[in-house]
């Protein structure tokens, strides 16, 4: 999606401050982290020539405090949905003292994912600059907690602030206004709840799906590293061109090389259809919401013939679409209806709750201002999101695989993947063997983000 287009550069009258409630999908991430003990954070990195103005990065930093990330979430007594409290303490700004060794650019930019964050004390999200010591480069981390924004509302918010644009805060609730959201709470997520039975006696699954290989849940993984991520830079050319003289395109290309990913890690085997998660961004202009996107999924068998042909894959990421165009999702409508429970319900709910076997999430074009941070200057880019928890084992129990993400900048394709399977993909190195393999089987080569 273009997010640029989708930042109002003209004045517009407004009615008057609004009351900004937590979507459902918002009040999803909350409970990933609260109830499961499993925070995700958007994270991108960048690596810009040490040529450019640090101030003009750290300026930007301040701007955000004052724009659409600016928001904690705030719980009121009773029932109803949380709202966004706007505060500049929301966020932090930092510039690193010590340079970043040679070759610990990487590792550099991962350790800065898990730094602390608090969705309802702040700060949400924390921007952090450092040079490296290898070249003087510029490198700058910014990590926001999934609850307060997906990967669109940061995009947005960044466009705004290199602009200047203001971004008007949500008004605080009243007891009438609450008291009104706790009814219209309770009525949506019931009358979701017999939409959601109606579909379950009704309707047949979309495919049949089979997957094999599932980690073993007794299996130790104390020594494993946390959602270990390796991102590859592509030539935009070499990759296109891999795509198109098989028939496909650049994100079935992408899907096929998550599912390459997966098979080389021992999880799926020749004949399994592997359900390939494709989020995709329901942002629309104006839109003040920190969560706004939906899933589709596409059934893409494990079929060695996707390396001469990539027409299976691509039909499938069609059909999805198209799925999604057709049926409001059941991950959101379950959604609407947890956002009603209680914890202790909804934690009784989630103990099968999985993460994804394979997520792809196709970025597209990064729009300029948020390639340049307003310096002018392309950065290197690596994106990513982080289920930040301290202990493998909850990733381990949730039986996710792994996940990925595809950007273009700069005549470059960002190609990054991250490990969600600590038993088959323990570490940094056993994944970028997979990743680097499964490049080269389509005849695709790069350069890691930190070199």
């Amino acid at each position: 999606m273009n997010f640029a287009s989708l930042v109002r550069h003209d004045e517009q009258s407004s009615p008057g401050p609004v009351v900004d409630r937590l979507t459902a999908d918002d009040d999803l991430f909350v409970r990933m982290d609260v109830v499961l003990g499993l925070p995700v954070v958007n994270q991108t990195l960048w690596r810009f020539p040490g040529s450019v103005d640090v101030d003009t990065i750290t300026a930007l930093g301040q701007k955000l405090r004052y724009g659409r990330l600016s928001r904690l979430v705030t719980r009121h007594r009773g029932p109803g949905r949380a709202y966004w409290r706007y505060t500049p303490e929301a966020g932090a700004v930092a510039v690193q003292d010590d340079p970043v060794p040679a070759g610990d650019e990487e590792a550099w930019g991962r350790t800065q994912a898990d730094a602390p964050l608090d969705f309802e004390k702040g700060p949400a999200w924390r921007l952090v600059v450092a040079r490296a010591a290898a070249d003087d480069s510029v490198l700058v981390s910014l990590i926001i907690s999934h609850v307060i924004a997906d990967g669109g509302t940061g995009a947005v918010a960044v466009i705004e602030a290199i602009h200047g644009l203001d971004y008007v805060p949500g008004a605080e609730p009243g007891l009438v206004s609450d008291v009104r959201d706790a009814a219209d709470l309770l009525w949506t997520a019931g009358r979701t709840a017999v939409r959601i039975w109606r579909a379950s006696r009704s309707t047949p699954p979309a495919s049949p799906v089979r997957v094999t290989g599932r980690p073993a849940p007794g299996t130790d993984v104390s020594d494993a590293e946390t959602a270990p991520n390796v991102t590859i830079l592509i030539p935009q050319e070499d990759y296109t061109t891999a795509a198109t003289t098989r028939g496909g395109t650049d994100n079935s290309l992408f899907a096929a090389l998550m599912v390459g990913v997966l098979e080389r890690s021992g999880r799926v085997s020749p004949g399994d259809v592997v359900p390939v998660s494709l989020p995709v961004s329901s942002r629309t202009l104006d839109d003040r919401r920190a969560n706004a996107s939906s899933g589709a999924t596409a059934f893409v068998e494990v079929d060695p013939q996707r390396y001469d042909d990539l027409t299976a894959v691509r039909t499938a990421c069609k059909d999805a679409y198209g799925r999604l165009a057709a049926n409001s999702g059941a991950v959101a409508q379950r959604a609407v209806v947890l956002q009603a429970l209680s914890k202790p319900i909804t934690r009784r709910l989630a103990s099968n709750v999985t993460t994804p076997l394979c997520l792809a999430s196709n970025v597209g074009q990064a729009p300029d201002e948020f390639a340049t941070l307003g310096t002018g200057t392309p950065g290197a880019l690596s994106i990513r999101a982080i289920t930040a928890t301290g202990d493998p084992a909850r990733l381990r129990d949730r039986k996710g695989g792994i996940s990925g993400w595809l950007a273009v900048n700069d005549d470059q394709v960002m190609f990054s993947v991250s490990s969600l399977d600590p038993v088959r993909i323990p570490d940094t190195a056993s994944l970028r063997t997979l990743v680097t393999d499964e490049l080269a089987a389509w005849g695709i080569s790069g350069k890691s983000w930190g070199a």
